[in-house]
């Protein structure tokens, strides 16, 4: 429980699955496996690679004398790793040109009325274009949907 209270309360990371006895179903979508070293033993074999790009999970082997910033500092590099991987996989087919015009824009560091000045739209309808497209996309934050927009599109 010490180590699903450290990883909830950071704002990157989001606890889907917790057991003392079993791994995640196929079907879940997790990003980053964190595991006990006694743990790590029993993965599947395509589990035991960090970083794998077939869809498996990163992988962060936890030892039982970590420190909370050790096992955050290797919970955030896997985290970005495959934040990183995981934008290539998002089609900006999915933003229709208006939303893809506002990302490119808040990727460049500009504010929302800043935006809306820029292309003739209300700050209202930033706002709109921003929610969407966050959701589209899964994200909660403006860190998060600077990378998808670095990700996807040359600025």
């Amino acid at each position: 429980m010490g180590l699903t209270h450290l990883l909830s309360a950071q704002p990157s990371c989001e606890v889907v699955f917790t057991s003392t006895d079993a791994l995640p179903g196929a079907g879940d979508r997790i990003d980053v496996l964190v595991v006990g070293e006694s743990a790590a033993a029993g993965l599947p074999k395509p589990w035991t690679r960090s970083g794998a790009e077939d869809g498996t999970p990163d992988v962060v082997v936890v030892r039982a004398d970590a420190t909370a910033e050790e096992v955050l500092r290797s919970v955030s590099e896997a985290v970005a790793r495959s934040s990183t991987a995981s934008v290539a996989d998002r089609p900006a087919a999915a933003l229709s040109p208006r939303e893809q015009e506002v990302l490119r824009f808040i990727a460049l560091g500009m504010t929302h009325g800043q935006v809306a000045r820029r292309i003739g739209i209300s700050h209202h309808t930033v706002d709109t274009y921003v929610k969407r497209v966050r959701s589209k996309f899964s994200v909660g934050n403006k860190a998060e949907l600077t990378r998808i927009a670095l990700g996807l599109m040359p600025l």
